[in-house]
């Protein structure tokens, strides 16, 4: 499993991340959804090789960690206030 590093804004707008794989090559995984906390995307087939049948792969786990930012100036607080719901 991987684990990426997403900023705020990514978590909330959709990201692409280049996901490395056992064999030196990288995978692109994008998302449209909100990314929350400790999420897992699957990628079929890009992981370990199944031990009685090397010409098969498991599935590749990337998990998403979210980073908040850690100061807002009051306007990007009175933007996300007026954009986010309050629930």
């Amino acid at each position: 499993m991987f684990s990426f590093s997403l900023y705020f804004h990514q978590a909330l707008c959709g990201c692409t991340v280049n996901a490395p794989t056992l064999d030196g090559r990288t995978v692109t995984v994008s998302t449209t959804d909100i990314v929350q906390q400790g999420m897992k995307r699957r990628v079929s087939g890009e992981g370990l090789p199944y031990p009685k049948r090397p010409d098969r792969r498991g599935d590749l786990l990337v998990e998403y960690e979210v980073k908040f930012p850690e100061r807002l100036s009051q306007s990007a607080r009175d933007t996300i206030a007026q954009v986010l719901p309050q629930s």
